[in-house]
């Protein structure tokens, strides 16, 4: 797939909500008992009722893995679709992501709060992003993939990652700057080193090269080992502090 979501595993059919159903049996009661032994019929009823409530979880279980696989076949045959965008060299290409887009938007309706939910909203940031030049409704799918709260970690940096570059390619970027920051906030260290790289670009497309020093600073005295050391080699850092004189 061409779409490739930076340090994520590709999203898998997984985290569907399962149900599961169980049957409880009451204790009879002495005076229970003794209505037993007078009334032997009331058994075979008892057992009876226990088949039917058994049967029914049986048929509700069948149901649920139905509609569980279901889910499953919607979301895989919406990323076959851009699978097969992304392989369409022709002319049709544009038409084929919209076939995709519109398949996603399904498993967002259909599938709202899940897992496969919040996966196609990234997918479709991306298409809207990369295929469509949209960056408007880009940003729409990003941000509401975000506050989903169904992303694990590296993959919701691909919604914070594709916002930035959003507002990066429309020349905003003080929104750029501030979303990159926000996700310095982010309790993980997880591409802590990108961010501080991409707001130190930030910073230095506003011209403001002090504020883009610090960020470079940053990276290089926090993630020394960083593969971005290399790329940051000739920019602006700050200046060390004098030594002073005996």
């Amino acid at each position: 797939m061409a779409l490739k979501l930076r340090g994520a595993r590709k999203a898998k059919a997984k985290g569907l909500e399962t149900a599961e159903h169980t049957v409880e049996n009451d204790a009879f009661q002495e005076q229970g008992k003794k209505v037993v032994t007078e009334h032997p019929y009331f058994i075979f009823g008892c057992v009876g009722a226990i088949v039917v409530i058994v049967i029914a979880a049986m048929l509700i279980s069948t149901l649920v893995k139905s509609a569980s696989d279901a889910k499953s076949l919607e979301y895989a045959a919406a990323t076959e679709l851009l699978d097969k965008a992304d392989s369409d060299s022709t002319e049709n290409a544009k038409a084929s992501y919209e076939k995709a887009l519109d398949a996603f938007d399904k498993v967002i309706k259909n599938q709202s709060g899940s897992m496969n939910a919040a996966a196609s909203m990234v997918f479709s940031g991306r298409i809207y992003k990369e295929k469509m030049n949209n960056c408007d409704k880009a940003v729409d799918f990003f941000k509401q993939a975000r506050m989903s709260g169904r992303l694990d970690t590296d993959i919701r940096f691909v919604t914070y990652e594709g916002e930035a570059m959003c507002y990066f390619d429309k020349g905003d970027f003080e929104k750029a700057a501030n979303l990159w920051k926000e996700w310095l906030d982010q309790k993980t260290d997880i591409y802590k080193d990108y961010a501080l790289y991409y707001t130190a670009m930030s910073y230095e497309k506003l011209g403001k090269n002090d504020d883009a020093a610090v960020y470079y600073d940053r990276i290089k005295k926090e993630y020394p080992k960083s593969i971005l050391i290399a790329k940051i080699a000739g920019k602006v850092t700050t200046k060390e502090p004098e030594k002073a004189q005996n």
